[in-house]
Order: C-alpha cells, then structure tokens, then sequence
C-alpha cells in the first residue's frame, strides 16, 4: 500500500508542475542511503540512513519512504527548519537476497501548502546477502560423500598400500632420472660459464644465475628427504586448495 502510493505520487508529478513550480535547493543531498555498519551480515539489525536539506524560507513537513526493490520498508514523518539539513532513519533487519534500498519523498508541505521538490528520490544502493551455511554442514557433507565413495570395500586400505608403493618406487626411478638430467644441465653450464669469462656483464649475470638455479634444483633432488619434504607441503596445498573449491561447492548446493 505505501509503495502504491509512493507510485501514485510520481505519475501525478508531471500534472502537478503546470499548476506549482519546481523547489530545486531542497531534497536528498547527493548520494545514497548509508548503513550504521560497514558490513552487513544476515539477521543483523542495522539503521538505514538518508538526509534531506530545506533550502526554503519556511518549515516543511515531509513523509520519507524507505524501498527496498519494491517493497516499502517504512515511512518516517519529519520536520525541518530553514537551511536545516535533517537525517532520517529506520531500523533494519538485514535479509538473504539480492537488494536495491533507496529512499523517495512522497509527500512534501509547506505553510500546510503542497509543494512539488526535485531531488526526492535517492540514488540506490545494490547489493547480495548470502546465508552463512554452519561449518559442519559442510564437514559432514564432505565426509559422508567421501564415505559412500569407499563405502562396501573392505580392502581399501590394503590397496591403497599396494598403490602407494608402486608409485613411490616410480617417483624414486623418475627422481633419480631427473637427478642425471641436471646433473648433465649444471655441467653444460658450468663449462659454458668458464668459456664466457670475456663476455658481457649481463651474459655472465644471466648464466650465473642458470647455473645456481641448477645447483639448488640438483641438491633438492639428490637430498631424497628434501625431495620428499617439498612433494608433501606442494601436496598439501593443493589438497588445500581442493578442499576450499569443495567447501564452496557443498555452500552452494546447501544454500540452493
């Protein structure tokens, strides 16, 4: 009903205008709505704030709409001075959603006399509130479709065993081919290095950075606990990082 009237009240605006002239020094001051609170969080209850100026030479009485989309929020009734900016507020309980909140003047008086403003409506404040889904919502959903992938096989672990052995021996063979391989590359560098002792500043740079590149590569791999050091904490963010997108997955589907 009171967004009907707010409505109402635009189309017969254009009428209006050939009968009253336009107030153009009062109305909202530039900009949007603002919030007491820099972050919205849903169930929150938060004021909504807006400010007019009255820039005439009497009192008016206006009526302040607060719209959310197309749903009216509230409506609050003030009184200002001349050359009197007023702020206006409501209390609101922040909702899940998409939202577009602004604030329209639909009834402005003066002298208890209509009079037709022209800033009386503010810019709109758009944005999305997500539902925070529970922390174990997501843990047990996780779990439980992890549980019905290995749910009925009992030698799981048993063939898990086997298959980590077969593919420690395989990054073992593939360690040691690669140590060969950089063992060769540091010496093709080193030998380079000492061909290049006239050469320019920069080329000597660029290959001594080559060669302890190569030296730092060659002592990981021969090092088979450094070796192993490094696969498990690249293992561990990666897992990490598969963890997230699965968290956020399971948030999606919960929430829809």
């Amino acid at each position: 009903m009171r967004f009907g009237a707010v409505f109402l009240s635009f189309l017969l605006i254009p009428f209006a205008l050939f009968a009253e002239g336009i107030s153009t020094r009062t109305g909202f001051v530039d900009g949007p709505v603002w919030f007491s609170e820099e972050s919205l969080k849903l169930g929150q209850t938060v004021k909504l704030y807006t400010a007019i100026f009255n820039g005439e030479d009497s009192k008016i009485i206006l009526k302040v709409d607060f719209i959310d989309d197309t749903t009216a929020l509230s409506t609050k009734e003030i009184i200002i001075n001349p050359n009197e900016t007023k702020t206006v507020s409501i209390d609101w309980k922040v909702s899940s959603g998409s939202h577009e909140i602004f604030a329209v003047i639909s009834s402005s008086k003066k002298s208890e006399e209509n009079i037709i403003l022209e800033r009386v409506k503010t810019q709109p404040v758009k944005f999305s509130v997500t539902q925070d889904v529970p922390g174990g919502v997501v843990k047990n959903a996780i779990t439980n479709k992890f549980s019905s992938i290995f749910e009925g096989d009992k030698n799981f672990l048993q063939k898990a065993d086997i298959l980590f052995k077969i593919n420690f021996a395989k990054s073992e063979e593939w360690r040691e081919e690669k140590l060969v391989d950089f063992k060769n590359s540091k010496e093709k560098v080193e030998k380079r290095r000492e061909g290049d002792k006239d050469a320019k500043t920069s080329v000597k740079v660029i290959s001594l950075i080559h060669f302890y590149s190569l030296t730092a590569i060659y002592f990981i791999f021969s090092v088979s606990v450094i070796f192993y050091l490094l696969a498990v904490i690249l293992a561990y963010l990666s897992l990490r990082t598969i963890w997230r997108i699965l968290k956020r997955i399971f948030r999606k589907k919960y929430e829809e």
